[in-house]
């Protein structure tokens, strides 16, 4: 009729190209990521309200089941039918952050890399599609960054007990010969006499492969990931479970191959078989290099 206008309909999957989206498996359930998010954001609700909110900065939103059609129309590339979506302000470039990552992400800011709020939620997004076996694709990108879940190789341990240097040090020597103990940065037998909560490091040489470090202190602050836990309120000890590599350039690539690759795999054992045994011997929580929970018997 004249004078009448027709109101603008929005297409909810083509809002989704300038997005960041989280592309996943579908196998992957809508539980299973709630769980994961909630390591990082205890409060948030994903599951329950489909949008899970990151500290007030942003949002997840989702899941979204797409078809193919509206897969074209979301700019999601195949085989990817399962997203969830960042919502967050565009943030102000860093054109002098480094000039790569082991992640990949770099490559889709060629101009900078975002900060604040923005960064953080990438890194979720990042963090999840490795966990999950999925991958990242940034607004207006035509390409998904394919997240490598082996490359989450160092742990940490949450514990409500303190593992005394003497038995960290049992456990790594169990791993191997030559272990180096260092208590703030003192070698001699006397450190070990230190007060409990001392923070110390234990250095486990693993030959050509570099070494397997187990550094232990007292958590600074709340650790988010077991926030639903007994101890998760409370003074907790925390023990990281690294790889030094031979090489530290090693640990800034993005995909390693021959001799690089054979040695990150030869600590692989190590590290889970320190990490199980101090979740053992102190109770509490793994978590895995992103920070979320690891059944102890799978690490």
């Amino acid at each position: 009729m004249p004078g009448l206008r027709r109101r603008a309909v929005v297409d909810p999957y083509a809002a989704l190209q300038q997005r960041h989206l989280l592309l996943v498996p579908t196998v992957a359930t809508p539980e299973q990521v709630d769980a994961l998010v909630r390591c990082w954001y205890p409060g948030s609700d994903l599951l329950g309200t489909g949008a899970a909110d990151l500290a007030g900065r942003a949002c997840v939103n989702g899941p979204h089941e797409l078809s193919m059609e509206a897969a074209v129309t979301a700019d999601v590339p195949s085989p990817w039918s399962m997203v969830y979506d960042l919502e967050v302000e565009r943030s102000p470039r860093e054109p002098d952050a480094p000039p790569r990552r082991p992640d990949g992400l770099h490559r889709s800011f060629p101009d900078g890399l975002p900060t604040g709020a923005e960064l953080a939620g990438l890194e979720l997004l990042l963090a999840l599609a490795r966990r999950l076996g999925g991958a990242l694709r940034t607004a207006g990108a035509h390409e998904a960054i394919v997240a490598d879940p082996s490359t989450a190789l160092e742990t940490r341990v949450l514990s409500p007990t303190w593992i005394r240097v003497a038995d960290v040090a049992a456990v790594c020597a169990d791993e191997g010969d030559g272990i180096e103990v260092a208590v703030q940065g003192d070698t001699s037998p006397q450190a070990q006499e230190l007060p409990d909560g001392t923070p110390f490091t234990v250095r486990l040489p693993v030959g050509p492969a570099g070494d397997v470090v187990v550094v232990a202190a007292v958590a600074v602050g709340p650790e988010p990931a077991v926030a639903g836990e007994a101890f998760g309120a409370g003074p907790m000890a925390v023990y990281d479970v690294r790889w030094q590599a031979p090489d530290p350039q090693w640990q800034l690539a993005e995909h390693l191959e021959g001799t690089a690759l054979a040695c990150r795999e030869r600590v692989r054992g190590p590290i889970a078989s320190v990490t199980r045994t101090l979740a053992e011997l102190g109770g509490g929580a793994v978590v895995d290099a992103d920070g979320f929970l690891v059944d102890r018997s799978q690490v």
